[in-house]
């Protein structure tokens, strides 16, 4: 039986249930329980979601009239997935909801299930990431007659080993990145100087923003590690105010979404504060679980969270999203 205790008084008072073993949907002391287990309430109050373990049964009952329905499990034993009585549960124990009251996780003997309640909320939408026209010519033709712009070449000397790109244009740099624009200025040290440290990235990331920046030229390379190159560059972009080249990279990671690098990019979104690349991680992993499970994506998570625990919801959905199926 579901029970009601006052806490004021300690007056005790049966929501649902005969008394009697039983598996059976009804009103008041017309339904049956076996062994609830787990119970929540949903965040308006209007409803409690009972794990009935020797049922297999997920039950709901309605507080104001105690009526008992079952939301899922088809009463035999077992792990499937599925809608309404298409769905099995092994001795389901502990249930919780989460805060907007739409999906309850359930522990069973089958491990860590999800329960959809209400439908979802649609993915939030987006604009399409439009890359306006190449400014290349125009920016290189800002350089005729600019007495402001430094002369001569520069040697960056990129990462940890000092890995040398040699001999490229100051006043290109310039007339393309207003970042470059501040070094090489008058009065600054770097105007003058034959060689200049970069030691916050690496020499394949930093190439690729010079070779951008003196042509237009945007390559990622192979597939393999493009979603990798395509955040580094992105990082060099908004370090050294590239708008275009920024986007470029954005295009480029919405692409790279696939089984093996949902989860990678999910928490560089997550990270970075990328709330588009995020709903589409999070979408892409919902609507291709088994792929994203297959090629190792709850492990994936577990190695990227350990230790900073599952407490947020958002982070908590996205395990159980990817132990669906």
């Amino acid at each position: 039986m579901i029970r009601r205790v006052e806490v004021a008084t300690g007056a005790v008072t049966t929501i649902a249930g005969s008394g009697e073993r039983g598996d059976a949907d009804g009103v008041g002391d017309a339904a049956e329980f076996n062994n609830p287990s787990g119970i929540t309430m949903s965040p308006d109050g209007n409803a409690l979601f009972v794990a009935d373990w020797s049922n297999n049964k997920i039950r709901r009952v309605e507080v104001a009239t105690g009526a008992v329905t079952t939301l899922a499990g088809s009463g035999t034993e077992g792990n499937a997935d599925g809608v309404g009585d298409a769905a099995q549960f092994d001795g389901p124990d502990e249930v919780a909801i989460s805060p907007d009251g739409s999906t309850l996780l359930v522990s069973s003997n089958g491990g860590l299930r999800q329960v959809c309640v209400a439908a979802p909320p649609p993915p939030p939408s987006f604009a399409p990431i439009v890359v306006p026209p190449s400014t290349l010519g125009a920016d290189f033709a800002t350089t005729r007659g600019d007495a402001s712009l430094p002369e001569g070449k520069v040697t960056f000397l990129v990462g940890d080993d000092r890995e040398r790109i040699e001999n490229v244009s100051k006043n290109n740099l310039c007339a393309r990145s207003p970042v470059f624009r501040t070094m090489f200025g008058i009065g600054m040290k770097e105007r003058d100087a034959a060689e200049v440290t970069v030691s916050h990235t690496d020499l394949a990331s930093f190439t690729a923003l010079v070779d951008y920046l003196l042509s237009d030229k945007f390559d990622l390379g192979e597939e393999e590690g493009r979603a990798q190159r395509a955040l580094d560059l992105r990082e060099l972009a908004q370090m050294y105010q590239v708008p275009r080249l920024e986007l470029l990279c954005a295009q480029a990671l919405q692409e790279s979404v696939a089984p093996a690098t949902a989860v990678p990019l999910l928490e560089a979104a997550h990270t970075t504060g990328d709330g588009r690349l995020l709903a589409q991680c999070r979408r892409y992993v919902a609507d291709h679980a088994a792929e994203v499970r297959a090629s190792g994506g709850v492990e994936q998570l577990r190695e990227l969270w350990r230790g900073q625990g599952v407490a947020s919801g958002t982070r908590f959905d996205q395990v159980a999203e990817l132990k669906k199926g």
